[in-house]
């Protein structure tokens, strides 16, 4: 039945599919869409722009001069075709021109423009003048004047004769490209805006999102008027003209706005400074339109510095930017937005070169700069779903760590912790492996901690003594270079270091995630996971990144911890145990059901060193002593438990060889200098009962040191006599 169902879907989207071809293959190749497409290829056939007469005889193309170069105005006539239809009509554009359309004398048509607040002129207006078969070879006059006081400008940009209806498609053809990125900028604003005031939550991308959806929307508003497209379709001729020659200001505060948003460092001064070269063009607009009377057609230089100094802020703001990324070492995340902007600045600079550089009215530029805009915008929103993944990622990430801190609570014991750790990426992140290898100081690494997932073989006991030369030292640049190691594929991974293929390989690693252990600036190992998913790589490497320090942090807390841990149990001057680990060790560890024999050691005129050469020396002899009785018994074996004394435990098989070593250790100190009295006691066959072996030594150790002081009483006396 499922199959069934299957190929019944498939049939229908097949059938679909068909039926949408046909009909749009219908309206391309059958309705008046081919005269749409063609009607600017057309145009040249319907052409009436020469073989005009002036006042003068002189016959001219009538769009190749304006009236102002002509005295401010200007008469010109032509004859009429003798052949004509009752469609026809004479259709053209003008730019700040008023004029007067006679036939045989009879006035048809007359434009006169009206004061407003851009000036006297009227930018670009579309004409067309109704004909019909009465005028056949008829003569048509044209009397016309400029625009403007000062007798400058006024031209006539086109001029064709035929059907309504193609001028129109003429003109839609011209600027389809041009009117159709226009209203993609709005449309890009416009749900730019939305999306913002949806949103409930403004996270740092989003709070700024407002001016670029506004900057987008004047910019395509902008753009569009400039097109004529507007003024066709609706006759709004000075609305547009306003909003060509006062918007361009207002688009680019709300630019600048955004993008310093979005740069790490976030200076004030460039929307301040965006803000107060915005208003400072305006007031210069108006007051040289409204006090001095100029047209704000005679200042597009000042239009253009405004727009140049902005995109020139928009440079210097990037630049700085990206040095104040590089200083520090940082990623801007802004590559989808440099590229952007790169385009945007050079169209728009090559647009504005062009429109300087031009003879004809604005009618023929704005193709470099809209396609700039577009694929800048284009480029924004590549960079905000950047930032929008970026910014995701980072709060899994987060979410990542807090689940790991959680896990890990109630835990006291660094090992225990850095054990939960591994155990938590090996399973979250679904890799094989998870580990620490531990420097050891002298050129080799220890494989320290590891955790398995299910049916994994444990490496740990495999990789010790690692060599760091020709082995380690090739991720350790790495390190320095990226901050991690990512080994997509071992194979490839081969070319990069053959010796730690070598070490890899065995363990059955195909791709592998790692990054270094750092405490106080210096490398102390590294870390990672084996054979994580491909897919998950680059979030991993993040999460090691995240970890580093922490897990640093942990080594660290556990090697302080070890250490306070060895203290407490360890004299501090001879580095043997002390009296809370001789009875530790009486208490777990000692093993009464073998032979083994008890040490009291108490070293003879200390306090005379210490009063006569000082402490020093006194440290000295204790520490001389020390060595001794660990280089005979074992240092772990060894306990000072204050001022002069030592204790020993020692396993031996016979008594004479447990007697040997005190004379040994006797002999030792005797050639340093030294005097001590050793009270040893020997249980053959065992004796739970340890605290009589100890009083029977103490007894023993008192008895010499007693028989030494009277030895040497008597001798100093027999010196006295």
């Amino acid at each position: 039945m499922r199959s069934n169902l299957g190929m019944l879907t498939k049939a229908c989207v097949l059938v679909y599919f068909i039926i949408l071809i046909l009909t749009l293959g219908h309206v391309w190749f059958y309705t008046d869409m081919q005269e749409f497409v063609h009607a600017d290829k057309e145009a040249a056939d319907r052409d009436f722009t020469s073989d005009w007469i002036l006042d003068s005889g002189e016959t001219v193309e009538i769009d190749v001069f304006t009236a102002g170069k002509l005295g401010g105005g200007f008469t010109a006539s032509k004859t009429l075709p003798s052949k004509m239809e009752e469609t026809d009509t004479i259709y053209f554009s003008s730019s700040n021109l008023n004029f007067t359309v006679y036939v045989n004398n009879e006035q048809i048509y007359s434009f006169n423009t009206v004061e407003n607040l851009t000036g006297t002129g009227d930018g670009i207006s579309y004409h067309m003048i109704g004909l019909g078969t009465k005028d056949e070879g008829a003569v048509i006059r044209i009397e016309a004047e400029t625009a403007f006081n000062d007798g400058h400008g006024g031209q006539i940009n086109e001029m064709q004769f035929g059907a309504e209806e193609l001028y129109r498609y003429a003109i839609m053809r011209r600027n389809f490209t041009g009117m159709n990125l226009s209203i993609l900028m709005i449309i890009f604003g416009v749900v730019i805006i939305a999306f913002f005031f949806v949103m409930s939550y403004k996270n740092p991308i989003m709070r700024s999102l407002w001016a670029l959806g506004l900057s987008a929307i004047l910019f395509g508003l902008w753009s569009l008027c400039d097109t004529g497209l507007p003024q066709l379709l609706t006759g709004s001729t000075y609305a547009s003209r306003e909003i060509v020659y006062l918007i361009l200001h207002l688009a680019g505060f709300p630019m600048i706005y955004f993008v310093n948003s979005k740069t790490k460092q976030q200076k004030k001064i460039y929307p301040y400074l965006s803000f107060a070269l915005t208003v400072a063009c305006l007031m210069c607009l108006f007051t040289a339109r409204y006090v001095y009377d100029i047209d704000m057609h005679r200042m597009v230089s000042v239009i253009y510095f405004s727009y140049a100094t902005q995109l020139i802020w928009l440079i210097i703001m990037l630049i700085d930017n990206e040095r104040y990324c590089r200083r520090r070492s940082i990623s801007s995340y802004m590559k989808y937005f440099y590229i952007g902007a790169s385009i945007f600045i050079a169209t728009s600079f090559i647009d504005m070169g062009r429109y300087m550089a031009a003879q004809r009215g604005s009618i023929w530029h704005g193709s470099w700069f809209r396609f700039g805009l577009v694929i800048f915008f284009l480029f924004m929103a590549f960079q905000i779903f950047n930032w929008w993944a970026r910014e995701k990622t980072s709060l899994e990430r987060d979410r990542f760590v807090n689940h790991l801190l959680q896990y890990i609570m109630g835990s006291m014991d660094p090992d225990e912790k850095i054990d939960k750790v591994l155990e938590y990426l090996c399973s979250e992140l679904h890799a094989d492996r998870a580990y620490i290898f531990e420097d050891l100081g002298d050129g080799t690494f220890d494989n320290t901690y590891e955790y398995c997932a299910e049916g994994v073989t444990p490496e740990i006991d495999n990789l010790k003594g690692v060599k760091y030369a020709g082995v380690i030292d090739t991720w350790y640049e790495e390190y320095k270079r990226g901050g991690h190691v990512l080994i997509y594929d071992l194979e490839k991974y081969r070319e990069v270091s053959e010796n730690m293929y070598e070490v890899l390989k065995p363990q059955g690693i195909k791709t592998l995630v790692t990054g270094p252990l750092i405490l106080n600036g210096s490398y102390i190992g590294f870390f990672g996971v084996d054979n994580p998913p491909v897919n998950m790589m680059e979030e991993i490497s993040e999460i090691i990144r995240l970890l580093m320090f922490f897990l640093s942090e942990l080594v660290a807390t556990r090697d302080n911890q070890r250490r306070l841990v060895d203290y407490s149990y360890h004299d501090a001057l001879t580095e043997v145990g002390n009296r809370r680990a001789l009875r530790e060790y009486e208490r777990d560890n000692l093993d009464t059901s073998r032979p083994y024999g008890f040490i009291m050691c108490d070293i003879n005129g200390l306090k005379m060193v210490n009063d006569k050469e000082g402490h020093e020396a006194g440290d000295a002899m204790i520490k001389k002593v020390a060595s001794a009785l660990s280089e005979v018994f074992g240092h772990d074996n060894v306990y000072r438990l204050g001022g002069d004394e030592f204790a020993v435990y020692t396993y031996e098989d016979y008594r004479q060889t447990f007697e040997s070593k005190i004379d040994k250790v006797r002999d030792m100190v005797e050639q340093q200098g030294i005097h001590v009295a050793l009270g040893g006691s020997f249980a053959q066959f065992g004796d739970k009962n340890y605290n009589s072996r100890k009083m029977e030594a103490d007894q023993r150790m008192y008895d010499e040191k007693r028989r030494f002081y009277r030895d040497a009483n008597d001798r100093r006396g027999r010196q006295g006599l």
